[in-house]
Order: structure tokens, then sequence, then C-alpha cells
């Protein structure tokens, strides 16, 4: 495979992954029970499953970024109870010709999370290929005993 190939690949997938089921911010214990995705309070109780997974596909909705690949994430939603996968919900969004994925959108999904009250962990890093192109970023946010991982 070429350089260029690579290079290409490297920035057609944007991942997120979140892991819960410790303690939430305020020390209570953090669910996973399947809640109703409605909108709730901001800053309000502990985080479901479901409530993560709504906050990850709608911030890479509105951010431009193409739907969740299900096979990526089917075995997080499918792990036994108690698992460390079942404590984890996965995205990932491929990009092709109609819809590619650059280091933009890469930074208006981490913005869309932030705006749904993730807080980032630190900066957001970047390392470049030899020809100056973005090759590969990664952003940690929290909220309330979950931790997104973006890459």
């Amino acid at each position: 495979m070429s350089r260029k190939r690579r290079a290409a690949v490297a920035i057609a997938v944007i991942v997120l992954g979140a892991t819960g089921c410790g303690k939430s911010d305020t020390g209570t214990e953090a669910t996973t029970t399947p809640l109703s995705a409605a909108p709730r309070p901001k800053g309000t109780g502990p985080l479901a499953k479901e409530v993560v997974r709504t906050d990850l596909a709608s911030a890479a909705a509105d951010a431009g970024v193409p739907a969740n690949d299900h096979e990526y994430a089917r075995p997080f939603e499918e792990a036994p109870v108690g698992s460390p996968p079942s404590c984890a919900v996965a995205f990932r969004g491929i990009g092709d010709k109609k819809a590619p994925l650059d280091f933009e959108g890469f930074k208006a999904v981490v913005g869309e999370l932030r705006e749904r009250d993730w807080q980032q962990s630190g900066v957001l890093r970047e390392r470049e290929t030899l020809d100056g192109v973005i090759g590969e970023a990664h952003a940690i946010l929290k909220q309330r005993g979950w931790s997104v991982t973006a890459q």
C-alpha cells in the first residue's frame, strides 16, 4: 500500500469510544440500565448507556460525520452484563468520496461533544504525516463517570 493510500485511510475513520460503569463524578454508582434518551436537565443524574450512545451519535451527525458502523459497535452492545465491554459504547464513522472525513470534521465532533457538557481532559493531540497532513488526532472527554476517547 502506498504512503498516500495509508494516509487517506488514516483520516477516513473517526472513532469514539465511551467507557463508564464506575463511579459518577458525584461519587454515586453510574448505571448502564437503559433509560429514556429524552433530553435531560444539564448536569443531572447518572448517565445511562443509552444517553451516552445518543450523545455520541448526535454529536457525530451534527458534525457531518457518517453514521455509526454497527458491525464495529455490535460486540460492545452484545457483551454480557458486568463485563468491561458492557460498560462501553463504540462509534466509528467511516468516510467515503461523498462524505470525506478530515481533521476539521474530527474537531467538529469534539466541539459537539463539548456542547453536550463533555469536558475535554487535556489538549487535543495531533500528529502530522511526513507530507504535512494530520494523520492522527486524539482527544479525551469526560462526564459523570464516563470517559470518551476520540481518535
